[in-house]
């Protein structure tokens, strides 16, 4: 594994699970030398995780963890149960075979990423799983306010967390809301997006407590 890779996996293994309080600043030459590595992995490993909107980066700043608050991760799961499931009943009844077929591309798609534990294609597939029922539930206003909160940084660092058996889980929900969506079972759809948002937050929360138990027992920072 090259510098900046091994540079890249720690750094954002620590921001997914919290290990780096918001707004903590993520400084080269600490690091580097943490990781036994030169600065110039590092603040490649840097430029990647603020591409990946894990961290932010302004001028004369340097590089901060992204300031995500646990009210500000109630928040959005809580914003995404109250609204995702009715746009799922509705897609469900108005998306007809053209929204089967993408939604059973897009699992296709996620089962081939969890088969090769490529994450950022699970991430991907999953993105657009849900971006096509959002976008044929044919609310506007709704779809607008749901698409802004689907690739969220807090929502991509929950595919980093997840085990493999929770990935092949979600996929599981995406299969039945596919075969509610070919039933055109809008009441089924709106129940498994429910389980479904309800069973990630739950997961998501559980990894971050275990991973700060875990990094205050190694004495990690």
């Amino acid at each position: 594994m090259k510098g900046s890779d091994k540079a890249y996996e720690i750094i954002r293994e620590r921001l997914v699970g919290g290990h780096y309080k918001p707004g903590t600043q993520l400084k080269e030459e600490p690091l580097a030398r943490e990781l036994n590595l030169s600065r110039t992995p590092v603040r490649a490993a840097l430029k990647r995780l603020v591409d990946d909107g894990l961290a932010t980066a302004d001028a004369g700043q340097g590089v901060h963890a992204s300031q995500w608050t646990e009210a500000d991760i109630d928040e959005t799961f809580q914003l995404r149960l109250l609204l995702e499931p009715f746009a799922a009943s509705l897609a469900a009844v108005r998306g007809g075979h053209e929204l089967t077929q993408a939604l059973r591309d897009s699992n296709t798609r996620m089962a081939q990423a969890i088969a090769a534990g490529d994450i950022a294609g699970i991430q991907a597939a999953n993105s657009d799983f849900h971006r096509a029922l959002v976008g044929a539930c044919g609310a506007p206003r709704l779809r607008g306010m749901l698409e802004t909160m689907i690739d969220m940084p807090i929502i991509v660092r929950s595919f980093y967390i997840a085990t493999p058996a929770e990935h092949r889980q979600s996929l599981h929900h995406h299969e039945d809301l596919t075969q509610a969506v070919a039933a055109r079972d809008g009441e089924l759809a709106r129940q498994v997006m429910q389980l479904h948002l309800r069973m990630a937050y739950m997961r998501f929360m559980a990894h971050r407590t275990e991973y700060r138990a875990s990094a205050a027992g190694s004495g990690g920072v």
